[in-house]
């Protein structure tokens, strides 16, 4: 009976021991668990762009070149006056005609030209656009009346730089006639076409 006893207490402590063993093992390989996770924590999302600054509002525009009416009429008047002057065809109008010149100052009383009209404008000396055109409009009609032939030079100048003139006069707003001027102008600045004669 005895021997009984010890061999039941044998196998008792073999499986108390067994299972400490065990036990001790499982709670090792948890250990090692947390020591060596399965997965790697996820990588940090990236920041955000910062979202772009609202557009800034847009400063008052300024009234264009091509707005006529900011100008005042005789700085549109110069403007004009400029770009006449540009003209290659203008050399004919940029000073006064000689004194000199046979029979002009008989023929023409009210000599004008585009220099006295531009030191007119900078002295201030035009009430408005008006007086300012009658003498744009001077210099090609005394043009035509001492060089008459449509063929002529002079004459085929006059007509061009008075058709350019008031076209312009139109476009920046200074015309007062409809722009009936400007067609009359254009029209004669056309260079005469001869009639052909029809067949006997």
């Amino acid at each position: 009976a005895k021997a009984e006893a010890e061999k039941k207490a044998a196998e008792e402590l073999a499986a108390h021991k067994a299972a400490f063993e065990k036990s001790k093992a499982a709670s090792t390989e948890q250990a090692m668990e947390v020591d060596q996770p399965d997965e790697a924590p996820p990588a940090a999302e990236p920041a955000a762009a910062p979202a772009p600054a609202p557009a800034a509002a847009a400063p008052p525009k300024r009234k264009s070149k091509s707005d006529p009416a900011s100008v005042p009429p005789l700085e549109r008047c110069a403007a004009i006056l400029a770009t006449l002057r540009k003209r290659k065809d203008a050399d004919w109008f940029a000073e006064p005609v000689p004194a000199d010149t046979p029979g002009y100052l008989e023929m023409i009383k009210s000599p004008m030209d585009y220099g006295t009209i531009s030191a007119a404008l900078e002295a201030g000396s035009y009430a408005d656009a008006e007086a300012f055109a009658a003498d744009v409009r001077l210099v090609a009609s005394n043009a035509v009346a001492y060089s008459p032939e449509l063929d002529n030079d002079c004459n085929k100048a006059a007509r061009a730089n008075l058709a350019a003139f008031e076209a312009a006069f139109l476009k920046q707003g200074l015309a007062t006639d409809g722009g009936e001027a400007a067609k009359a102008a254009t029209a004669a600045a056309k260079p005469a076409t001869r009639k052909r004669k029809s067949a006997a």
